[in-house]
């Protein structure tokens, strides 16, 4: 049985070898297995092809006519992320093959090779590239599915919901700002899946965890024996998130000189490895987040403005939760119905621990509101959650005196708190109406009525997940 045909019938390889015999020998075996064979003569013409030919495995020799075989199978991978490379070459050595297979290789076979076992080496690394891509795109459709996944409808959060459709669509760089804990990379990994590089990588990466060595070794790469230890050639972070995405996460923190550094490669799109003297071209949307005021930063000398100016072309700010308060009992729903116990459980919470989470303060913000809602969970063990369920730092605090005329999120009529509390869980089992019917200890009907009303009054209504 051809396993080809089988699995796909557009599997497509490209061999590259200049050695017309070869070359051939090896495209006709492939034919024969049902497999899309395209041949090459040398690297060059190889990326030319796969710069608008898709392939899921790519066989070439250690030396590829024109160039380095290792050189061509990195410049495959950022062309297509998820081809796999076998290398057939004469007079393989151990060394090579091992060198060859640290790089990035799938295999690396010397002739004369049995057939069968290339064959199976085939199979092989063309099940990992097919296993890659519908991870791929399943990871794709969850993300059309969630859309932006802020929940709230204060008017600031209405907006940054609007900003950030908006704003995916532009390609420029993006400064986010925001609190602690108050979702920075949940907007940027938003941008990215709304964005036309969906389909390349998101990468998100901690300044402040690293210092400057690291850094730059960690975003550059380095060359063989650039330093102590650098016993083999090594890719960067900006070559990984080539064509795609990458956030530089608490930028603030990131050291003067590395800033240098980091503003070259925006201008230039080029970067060189430590160690290394040949420029390399990358396409990458920086995303940068910070909760820290990066004018006055700039002002005190801590932060270059050249590269303030180059990575806020525009800029989205996320409130705290303390100035969000109407969006606090929304979250907690939402909370509660993500966090339950098991499948047939609810989880509820009192009026009286309610009223407590309504007046925290919440320096850790959403992040924080989240992983107490989950604490208390655990502690209530399925049942409601009450105040001594939550942790003491919550129920000690002040309690925030407010107005008796003012409009706050319990004195609302009824209805509103029930639309609310509806909607919530709703959202939270990604529209399933018969799962939130469940839930709400409601029959289909009357919540398929509810939510006629509320469309009837212009209310936004989550649609079902499949649509």
């Amino acid at each position: 049985m051809k396993w080809g045909t089988e699995i796909n019938p557009s599997i497509n390889i490209l061999v590259v070898d200049p050695d017309k015999l070869n070359r051939d020998n090896l495209g006709l075996l492939l034919k024969r297995e049902g497999f899309n064979v395209h041949l090459c003569t040398s690297g060059g013409k190889g990326l030319a092809l796969l710069a608008h030919q898709s392939c899921h495995l790519l066989l070439t020799g250690l030396q590829a006519g024109d160039m380095d075989g290792l050189r061509l199978m990195i410049e495959a991978k950022r062309l297509s992320p998820d081809i796999e490379v076998i290398f057939v070459s004469e007079g393989v050595t151990v060394d090579a093959a091992v060198g060859a297979m640290q790089a990035g290789a799938f295999s690396c076979l010397g002739r004369p090779f049995s057939i069968e076992h290339l064959l199976t080496l085939v199979r092989q690394a063309l099940a990992k590239t097919m296993a890659r891509r519908a991870i791929r795109k399943k990871q794709r459709e969850l993300r059309n599915k969630k859309g932006i996944q802020f929940i709230g409808r204060n008017p600031a959060i209405v907006q940054l919901k609007s900003d950030i459709a908006e704003f995916a669509q532009l390609d420029c760089n993006i400064l986010i700002t925001g609190e602690t804990g108050t979702g920075k990379e949940l907007v940027a990994s938003t941008i990215h899946a709304l964005s036309r590089r969906a389909n390349r990588r998101f990468l998100p990466i901690n300044c402040s965890a690293l210092n400057e060595e690291l850094m730059l070794n960690e975003l550059f790469g380095h060359e063989r024996e650039a330093f102590t230890g650098a016993s083999k050639f090594r890719s960067g972070l900006f070559e990984s998130a080539d064509k795609g995405t990458m956030l530089l996460d608490e930028i603030g923190e990131m050291p003067v000189t590395m800033q240098a550094k980091l503003l070259r490669v925006l201008q230039e799109k080029r970067i060189i490895r430590v160690g290394g003297t040949r420029e390399i071209p990358v396409d990458v949307r920086i995303l940068a987040a910070t909760n820290r005021n990066l004018r006055r930063e700039v002002k005190r000398g801590r932060f270059r403005q050249d590269l303030f100016y180059r990575i806020n072309v525009v800029s989205v700010h996320i409130p705290p939760l303390r100035k969000r308060r109407d969006d606090i009992p929304l979250l907690i729903d939402h909370f509660l119905a993500k966090n339950m116990p098991s499948e047939h459980q609810t989880a509820s919470i009192s009026d009286e621990a309610r009223e407590i989470l309504l007046n925290y303060e919440y320096p850790g913000n959403v992040r924080e509101l989240e992983n107490i809602i989950e604490r208390s969970i655990a502690l209530s063990r399925g049942e409601e959650i009450q105040p001594h369920h939550l942790p003491p730092e919550v129920t000690t605090v002040r309690t925030i005196r407010r107005p008796v005329h003012s409009r706050t999120p319990l004195l609302r009529p009824l209805k509103e708190h029930e639309r609310d509390h509806i909607l919530s869980v709703l959202t939270a089992v990604n529209g399933n109406r018969t799962r939130a019917a469940e839930i709400l200890a409601i029959d289909r009907v009357s919540l398929w009525r509810k939510l006629k009303r509320y469309q009837a009054e212009g209310i936004e209504v989550p649609a079902p997940a499949n649509g």
